[in-house]
């Protein structure tokens, strides 16, 4: 069975953060300090998330 994709959702409570500021940090829009943005950037990476297509 295959496991299911990481959301959104996932990174920002895998983070500590809002999924707003998930979707910031990952569009690379203004607002999201560095430090954050890599945290944001790592978990993401660990949880597998890729965008949807």
């Amino acid at each position: 069975m295959a496991k299911a994709r990481a959301t959104i959702a996932d990174v920002a409570r895998a983070a500590g953060v809002s999924k707003g500021l998930v979707s910031f940090a990952l569009n690379d829009r203004p607002g999201v300090s560095a430090h954050t943005r890599d945290r944001i950037l790592a978990v993401a990476k660990d949880l597998g998330w890729s965008p949807s297509v």
